[in-house]
């Protein structure tokens, strides 16, 4: 059989792609870009009263899926390994959070275990751009976990989409890889980068300043982001390289200056590697058909021994709080999961084995109008640790940046003070003595 008869013979309407899952199924929608549109998912949720004990994994979900509502919990339970989105930060704060702790680069091994210990037939929904003359299709702007979890599934559906843009890397599959497909253009989200408050520019110039040319960056998503984008721009940097998560938004405009290039990049030389991306229209038109952006799974783009073989890898990547001994909460508030382990920590232990490496971990000095302190002497109760402190490397606030790497507990409750908002640093200080950490001589 061809590959045209093939996919002409998979080729069939939502609804009865939605009869693939059965009762006892665990299926996946993959990150961001590569998640289907509404179209197949609602079909799924319009099957809630035929079907039983149904597993849904899904993470960063920007469409407002039926699934999400309430009346559908008796018959999919909902899980995920990453929050941060509004449908998903209201799902983790109600009595339906079912959060599964793992790391971009080990999403596929965990489920191999979970799949080990719950047996379930597994699928998994993902976006896709039209066959070429080949028979292959492309998953565009998103490598995530998708492979991962194809190889481990029972049946893969296609929502074939000829908006998708066909990108370079590891995102080529052949249609007999594919149980359905679903042709149904729809548009692809962009996601506009929000402007920078005065606040986050001091953060970036904080961090830019930390940077040098030929580093490799990895950075992470928000506006301090955005805004070390713009700050590289003009900064005079050059030769710099990107291996990421996530490709930072404005990354077109650094190569188009000249600041990234990519070129003494040990690994991948000439190439942005990353997985995933959020945008706008112009970033991802610029990604489509370009050999220069690389994707790659998390397996390979997260994976630390390939990030340690880079020299001078900068990850940078934000948080929630970070205690007098440097301990870094990225992902929950107390006992209420905002988002998730991510990347952040297989990038920070990358970049500390990288020659000359080092993660940058940014944190404001304050929230709630200022009436609370980030910096703390202890961490919330509740709260998920996402890297150790003997990992952390500087902490950059608005007010300066810490130097973790090489000191001791009572040197980094010193140097972690010094960037505390001012009206917290004596309160921090007598905290600091009375936890034991500051002694006479040093403070």
């Amino acid at each position: 059989m061809s590959w045209q008869d093939y996919y002409k013979s998979r080729v069939m309407s939502a609804q009865d792609a939605a009869k693939i899952l059965q009762s006892g199924d665990c299926f996946w929608f993959p990150l961001l870009m590569g998640q289907p549109s509404m179209l197949i998912p609602d079909a799924i949720a319009d099957r809630k009263d035929e079907l039983k004990d149904v597993e849904w994994i899904t993470c960063l979900t920007l469409r407002p899926y039926k699934l999400f509502k309430p009346e559908y919990r008796e018959t999919f339970t909902f899980l995920s390994g990453f929050y941060s989105t509004p449908h998903m930060q209201q799902m983790a704060a109600s009595e339906w959070s079912n959060f599964i702790p793992y790391q971009s680069s080990d999403a596929g091994v965990k489920y191999s275990h979970r799949k080990r210990i719950y047996k379930r037939r597994t699928g998994i929904i993902t976006q896709v751009t039209p066959p070429d003359e080949h028979g292959y299709v492309n998953l565009g702007l998103d490598t995530f976990y998708t492979e991962a979890v194809m190889d481990q599934s029972e049946w893969v559906i296609a929502e074939v989409n000829p908006n998708m843009p066909r990108t370079y890397g590891q995102t080529n599959f052949h249609v007999s890889r594919f149980t359905a497909f679903v042709e149904n253009p729809n548009p692809i989200i962009a996601v506009p980068t929000p402007p920078a408050t005065d606040l986050e520019v001091k953060m970036a110039q904080n961090v830019v300043a930390l940077l040098k040319d030929r580093d490799c960056i990895q950075v992470g998503i928000g506006a301090v982001p955005a805004m070390i984008s713009n700050l590289l721009e003009n900064s005079g940097l050059k030769d710099m390289g990107i291996h990421t998560e996530m490709m930072p938004a404005g990354t077109h405009k650094l190569v188009e200056k000249g600041v990234v290039t990519c070129k003494y990049k040990k690994v991948n030389p000439g190439k942005i590697v990353l997985a995933f991306t959020l945008g706008d229209k112009e970033l991802y038109d610029w990604i489509a058909n370009n050999p220069m952006c690389e994707f790659r799974p998390t397996s390979y783009a997260n994976y630390i021994p390939v990030i340690a073989q880079e020299d001078n890898i900068v990850a940078i990547n934000g948080s929630i709080e970070v205690d007098l001994t440097g301990q870094v909460v990225s992902e929950s508030v107390g006992n209420l999961m905002r988002t998730g382990t991510g990347g952040q920590l297989d990038f920070v232990i990358g970049a500390f084995w990288s020659k000359g490496g080092r993660a940058i971990n940014l944190v404001p000095a304050t929230t709630m109008n200022d009436t609370v302190s980030r910096i703390v002497p202890y961490i919330a109760q509740g709260a998920r640790v996402t890297v150790p402190r003997h990992y952390t490397g500087y902490v950059v606030t608005e007010y300066g940046a810490a130097d973790l790497y090489g000191r001791s507990e009572p040197e980094r409750a010193v140097e972690l003070i010094k960037i505390a908002h001012p009206k917290f640093r004596e309160e921090l200080e007598k905290a600091g003595r009375e936890r034991g950490l500051i002694k006479k001589k040093i403070f």
